[in-house]
């Protein structure tokens, strides 16, 4: 058995885990990655590419396993300048170097990391950048490669595109050898473990250690190593894992299940009356909270939602490495109660910046006064003031805008309206159902936000046959058009309560 880097990373989030990925991979079949993973995974590998462009004299290793091993000792021995998925295995353990440099005045070798982020990550149990660069560094000590400096490369977030990729100024190279050294005994004794664990060939009794943390840092295989637990459960209480004493206790004193969780334990009032309306059944309702709420909001009254593609390399002028380029909006117009909506949407379809014609249409349709609701209205402002940015001709309109906003999930945040089907959550894709269960985003071609970015990208792409990216088209427009009509009808529902 070889270790990679990507299994002893997955071993430090969750041995168990890693062990059923290496012994029992027929379990992952049942778990796909999600739209927004593989997203993350194909730009990943375009930041790679970008980033080899700051070594031209560069040269892939190609070949696999121990093919690689000896490709990767020819090139060093000819002292090529940069190596390409150079390849080393000791002990065990693999290694393949996204870049290895040869420096000449110091006859040593110099690792660079390419890392598909903005920023360094160096903490925290998940996968983290140093943890990744130590790792690299045993195998290279293993394999007795003099080895200078240890380099990791991530994208500049400050770089703002303009004409055609800087990649200079789009990448920033950060020296962290000292703190890679520092660590790496500690890293060494965690690959020994790795490897006696990963190297049992009977499955490790019991669960696993994500069994201690809440729902959103559950590896992949929790549901086969904790089959005790059931779909919603106690890591399913709103920011449970943000309480590590709270779920150690209900952990340990073998407490699943909502209903069981001792009524005397202490917990915020939104954790609480998440769980009294679990064990009720029964929604917790305040009129007067929601009536503060909606009852001054000012006509006409505009359902917003945007949709946006982040790419890790800028696509077009003004735009930073994961800046949100907003493809499509819907626009939901409700002028006085009991009247007939009307709806705009727009669907930028060419490879270009949509930012002027999403402004044009706003100034055109979103009058001075009235209430533009959106649902976590953070995302839209953001966007707005991105705009406005962008284009200073369209700040005025895009403020103005922004001074109308209003958001709707704030009736679900502040507790005013607590259902059981919420399970703690305030997203629309939970409380629609439950208010509106008419309404369902099941049987949509686009069901979410992450699907419905990748979906435009492929859209776009000049391998889509034309039929294909007019069903996208039409799901897209579906997609978002039931985000603004979802918010009308919930805010429908409220309003009907106040009468």
């Amino acid at each position: 058995m070889i270790i990679s880097k990507t299994i002893f990373l997955d071993y430090v989030f969750c041995a168990k885990n890693a062990w059923l990925k290496l012994h029992k991979p027929e379990l992952l079949k049942k778990f796909e990655l999600s739209a927004f993973e593989k997203n993350l995974m194909e730009q990943g590998n375009e930041v790679e590419a970008e980033a080899r462009k700051l070594f031209p004299q560069g040269v892939e290793v190609m070949e696999r396993g121990e093919e690689a091993v000896e490709k990767t000792r020819e090139l060093m021995e000819e002292r090529t300048s940069a190596i390409f998925q150079a390849t080393f295995i000791e002990d065990g353990f693999i290694a393949r170097n996204d870049v290895l440099v040869w420096n000449k005045e110091e006859s040593s070798w110099d690792l660079y990391e390419i890392k598909g982020t903005n920023s360094l990550k160096d903490s925290g149990t998940d996968h983290n950048h140093i943890d990744d660069l130590t790792f690299q560094a045993s195998v290279l000590s293993r394999a007795d490669v003099p080895v200078g400096r240890y380099f990791l490369v991530h994208l500049n977030k400050d770089y703002v595109r303009m004409g055609a990729l800087n990649i200079e100024k789009l990448f920033l190279i950060e020296d962290q050898t000292e703190i890679v050294l520092a660590g790496l005994a500690l890293v060494e004794d965690q690959m020994k473990t790795a490897s006696e664990y990963l190297s049992e060939k009977i499955e490790p009794k019991g669960g696993c250690e994500c069994i201690y943390t809440g729902r959103s840092r559950h590896c992949t295989t929790f549901k086969y190593s904790n089959p005790e637990v059931p779909d919603y459960s106690v890591h399913d209480i709103s920011r449970i894992g943000g309480s590590k004493k709270k779920l150690l206790e209900l952990i340990e004193s073998k407490i699943f299940k909502i209903d069981d969780v001792p009524e005397d334990m202490d917990f915020s009032d939104i954790q609480t009356n998440q769980i009294a309306v679990h064990r009720r059944q029964k929604s917790m309702i305040d009129i007067d909270g929601i009536s503060d709420e909606i009852k001054n909001l000012k006509f006409p009254l505009y359902f917003f939602d945007y949709e946006t593609f982040a790419p890790a390399i800028p696509l077009f002028d003004g735009y930073r490495p994961y800046q949100r380029i907003p493809f499509q909006f819907s626009l939901h117009i409700l002028e006085k109660p009991n009247t007939e909506m009307k709806h705009v949407e727009y669907l930028h379809e060419e490879m270009s910046d949509p930012s002027p014609s999403i402004a044009e249409l706003l100034e055109e349709h979103v009058g001075a006064v009235g209430t533009v609701i959106t649902w976590n209205k953070s995302f839209e402002a953001g966007v707005n003031r991105e705009l406005g940015e962008r284009l200073p001709e369209h700040r005025a309109t895009m403020d103005r805008v922004n001074s109308l906003l209003y958001d709707l999930m704030d009736v679900f945040k502040k507790q005013h309206y607590v259902h059981p089907e919420f399970r703690g959550s305030t997203s629309i894709k939970k409380v629609l159902p439950a208010l509106v269960p008419e309404l369902s985003y099941s049987e949509l071609g686009i069901k979410e936000g992450g699907q419905a970015s990748n979906a435009w990208g492929e859209m776009l792409a000049k391998s889509t046959p034309p039929e294909v990216s007019a069903q996208i088209a039409k799901d897209l427009k579906i997609y978002c058009g039931l985000d603004t009509y979802a918010m009308y009808a919930i805010w429908e529902k409220l309003y009907k309560m106040l009468d």
